[in-house]
């Protein structure tokens, strides 16, 4: 199959569930036997040197890049609030560059499917409409207006309130404004394609989570540091940092206190910079760290004290892959068949993680016990070439429809 990929940032390294997401997905393709096309925005704020990257990586497809400076910029989003009713999310990924960089490529080479990777890149349907007759599938990582809606609602700055209000709305009504522009959608959650259909998307729709490249992800029980959690993901996501604030706030001084050995660990890309003040009393800020995999390995218990957003959590499912101990709220692991006090553990309140952690930190058998029945969750049901195989179909069954 003769596919393009269209990415709103280059997927490596893999430091972050994003580039996770889009990675996988990219190696699936291409492991399946798919002549893959791929043509990145190559943002200023996840900018890569394509002639230093892993050979591995280069060979994966036709790589086509465009830079584009997205980054956010006071003077510009000012403007966009006063004197535009756009979405100022979407905006700072269109480029004229990269459009034409499309259009040739179209002329180039013939497609049987285009793949949309986000709602960020609706903005070029129009221009691949025009120069190909492939098919044109939207893949929503998240219900992105969702995630915005639940920033603005448990935000207390009434002006901060207010702005995230204006940012949510614009963004939800381009968001379904395209969703039956596409011919076909794919979700990694059923709840977000349901949701799409509560709004009014029409067309055929296909879950399809975001597989795990289990051969590179071993679980390893030799070097774990006892009573150490960890909190890992890109940290200029605004749930995560809300999160990593709620539990350091609510959840931390009584869990100290009741296990004075315990350490926690901070981590993730663009740490902000107020964050490395919560250094001390037992919390170490990391910032972006060179080996995310070893540092998973080497913790006993990772947490995701997530109240907003939608989609997959990528980094769960790539720390289950990994046969960790997770305590995450519900939020957290939806999509993702998990069940508590099997293969993960569940908390949705201050006391909950307490009780939940002190429970583990007490029993250390029940840490590697969980963590082996969430990498057997993954191998059964989260494998690469499964979630690849699915996805292909689907594209296949759009192409033979008249």
């Amino acid at each position: 199959m003769r596919i393009l990929q269209l990415i709103n940032r280059f997927p490596w390294p893999l430091k972050d569930g994003g580039a996770l997401g889009y990675y996988n997905f990219l190696k699936g393709y291409h492991d399946a036997g798919c002549e893959l096309t791929c043509a990145v925005l190559n943002t200023s704020k996840h900018f890569v040197d394509f002639e230093k990257l892993p050979d591995e990586v280069k060979g994966l497809a036709d790589f086509r890049l465009s830079y584009i400076d997205n980054k956010i910029k006071p003077i510009d989003a000012l403007k966009n609030l006063l004197f535009s009713d756009e979405s100022y999310h979407v905006v700072r990924f269109i480029s004229k560059e990269f459009e034409q960089m499309l259009e040739n490529l179209c002329k180039e080479k013939q497609f049987d499917v285009v793949v949309f990777e986000s709602i960020f890149m609706a903005p070029y349907l129009k221009i691949i409409r025009k120069n190909t007759h492939a098919k044109c599938v939207l893949r929503a990582h998240n219900v992105e207006f969702e995630i915005w809606q639940s920033l603005a609602a448990i935000e207390k700055n009434p002006l901060k309130k207010y702005y995230l209000n204006i940012l949510s709305n614009r963004l939800k009504k381009y968001e379904l404004a395209q969703l039956n522009l596409f011919d076909g959608l794919t979700c990694v959650t059923e709840s977000d394609a349901k949701c799409f259909e509560s709004f009014g998307y029409t067309k055929s729709w296909h879950i399809a989570p975001t597989g795990m490249d289990i051969s590179r992800l071993a679980p390893d029980y030799s070097q774990i540091e006892p009573n150490s959690i960890l909190h890992l993901g890109s940290m200029d996501w605004m749930p995560n940092q809300e999160a990593v604030k709620w539990f350091i706030k609510e959840v931390w001084p009584s869990l100290k206190t009741k296990h004075p050995e315990i350490k926690f660990y901070i981590a993730g890309r663009n740490m902000p910079k107020e964050f490395f003040n919560f250094s001390g009393n037992g919390i170490e800020v990391l910032g972006e760290v060179d080996d995310a995999i070893r540092l998973m390995l080497s913790k006993s218990i990772m947490i995701v004290p997530l109240f907003s957003g939608s989609g997959i959590r990528v980094k769960i499912l790539e720390g289950l892959a990994l046969g960790k101990c997770l305590v995450s709220t519900e939020m957290g692991f939806t999509g993702i068949s998990v069940q508590p006090d099997l293969n993960i553990f569940q908390a949705e309140t201050a006391t909950d993680f307490i009780n939940q952690i002190s429970k583990l930190i007490c029993n250390p058998d029940l840490i590697e016990k969980t963590g082996r029945e969430a990498r057997k969750l993954v191998e059964n049901k989260y494998e690469c070439s499964m979630v690849i195989n699915d996805i292909l179909s689907y594209y296949r069954n759009l192409n033979n429809k008249k």
